[in-house]
This record gives C-alpha cells, sequence and structure tokens, in this order.
C-alpha cells in the first residue's frame, strides 16, 4: 500500500539533495578530475553512514537517507564521468576516480558510521523505526 506521506518526505528530501549537488556542481570550477561530483558522493556516503549509526526514526532514513543522500549522490554522473575520462584516454584519472569514489564512498560510510553509532557494530534490526 502507497503512503503518500512518506512518499513526500522521500520527494522533499530528494529535491533539496538533488539541488545541493546542481548548486556544488555548478560553481565548481572545471578541472580534468571530476572533484565536484566526488566531494558529493563523499559527503553522502559519510551522511548515511552517520543516519545508520545514529539509528534515527523511519521517517527520518526517508527524508535524509533515502531522500537527501540519494539525491546529493550520484552514481549516473559518476559513471558519466568515468566514461568521458576513459574516452579522453585519461585511464589514470578515470582509474585513480574510480578507486576514490568506491573505497572513499566506503570508508566515509564507515568511519561517520562508527562514530554516531549508539549501539555497537551495524544491525539493521536494531535501527529505530
Amino acid at each position: 500500500m502507497q503512503r503518500p506521506h512518506l512518499l513526500a518526505l522521500v520527494a522533499l528530501g530528494g529535491a533539496i539533495g538533488a539541488g545541493i549537488r546542481w548548486a556544488v556542481v555548478e560553481v565548481a570550477p572545471s578541472t580534468p578530475f571530476p572533484w565536484p561530483v566526488l566531494l558529493v558522493n563523499l559527503v553522502g556516503c559519510a551522511l548515511l553512514g552517520a543516519l545508520v549509526g545514529h539509528g534515527v526514526s523511519y521517517r527520518a532514513r526517508l527524508l535524509f537517507g533515502t531522500g537527501l543522500c540519494g539525491g546529493l549522490t550520484t552514481f549516473s554522473t559518476f559513471t558519466v564521468e568515468v566514461a568521458r575520462l576513459l574516452n579522453d584516454n585519461r585511464v589514470g584519472i578515470a582509474a585513480s576516480y574510480l578507486v576514490a569514489s568506491v573505497v572513499g564512498g566506503l570508508v566515509c560510510f564507515d568511519r561517520a558510521r562508527g562514530l554516531t553509532t549508539r549501539t555497537g557494530p551495524y544491525d539493521p534490526d536494531r535501527v529505530a523505526t
């Protein structure tokens, strides 16, 4: 069953997150390495880790996790940036960006989760609903 008020939380968070991402990408100078997209993706991973670690409510996870972090981070732009770099024969930059994004995202999530965890190691069944 669909719950419009929950969908509205996700939509609101997503609009805010996507707006922040767009603003960061728009104001950042153009460089061969896609720093703006890497930055928003790493920040989004850290925010999500903090939410998970803190054990926020179900509604807060929808608004901030699914919505805000989902809108802020962008796998599609990450993929386009890697493809563009490969197409431009910038294999080293593409590889560096790929590793920084994936490994960096996991590290940011894990560190933020660890700093905010109140109940020990992550257990999805213990997260508040």
